[in-house]
């Protein structure tokens, strides 16, 4: 997942200096590679925007490690991993993630960092390309407390791009090929 911004990026042209970025790869708490490090409870069915979800529980296991999300000081700066917990409504019909909720399981003191809740609405993004659909973010919300200040974020996600490589395989027999030719001297 790559994710790209208007403009060059840089840390100065976000507010207070503060760049929030990574929100698309949260829902990779549910991707096999990452979901062991979580515990996760389904707490029953729930309605959602008019139809039912399944209600999934999850909170990072003290064992293991925090691959999802961290904080960082400065664009070349050490890296603050944060254990997380939160909620997901999983459509019962397609098994899409519709929304994604997540807190911090514990403060972390040595940046200040107190509390941070994030939520996330997700929708289908169809792609010309093979007719493909993505349920991809269309928009979240970001809540933090940090060094005594109370910040706010809002995020439209738009205008997103599939790459993709087609690979067909085809083997043929090379060149000239025949039964190899052995010369003899004697």
């Amino acid at each position: 997942m790559t994710e790209f911004r208007n403009g060059v990026g840089l840390q100065s042209d976000f507010p207070q200096g503060i760049v929030t970025n990574g929100l698309p790869a949260l829902v990779l708490v549910f991707h096999p590679y990452y979901a062991d490090n979580y515990d996760m409870t389904c707490e029953g069915l729930a309605r959602v925007s008019g139809g039912l979800a399944w209600q999934v529980h999850f909170r990072q296991r003290p064992n293991k490690p925090n691959a999802i999300q961290a904080y960082q000081a400065g664009m070349q700066g050490r890296s603050y991993p944060v254990a997380l917990k939160g909620r997901a409504w999983i459509s019962a019909e397609t098994f899409q993630v519709l929304r994604l909720e997540t807190d911090m399981v514990a403060p972390m003191p040595e940046i200040r960092l107190m509390a941070e809740h994030t939520a996330i609405e997700y929708g289908p993004v169809n792609f010309r390309r093979d007719n493909v659909e993505l349920w991809l973010p269309q928009s979240a919300e970001v809540y933090f407390a940090w060094r005594g200040r109370q910040m706010y974020r809002r995020h439209s996600f738009s205008n997103y791009l599939l790459f993709g490589v087609d690979e067909k395989e085809k083997i043929n027999a090379p060149k000239n090929a025949g039964s190899p030719q052995i010369e003899e001297k004697n």
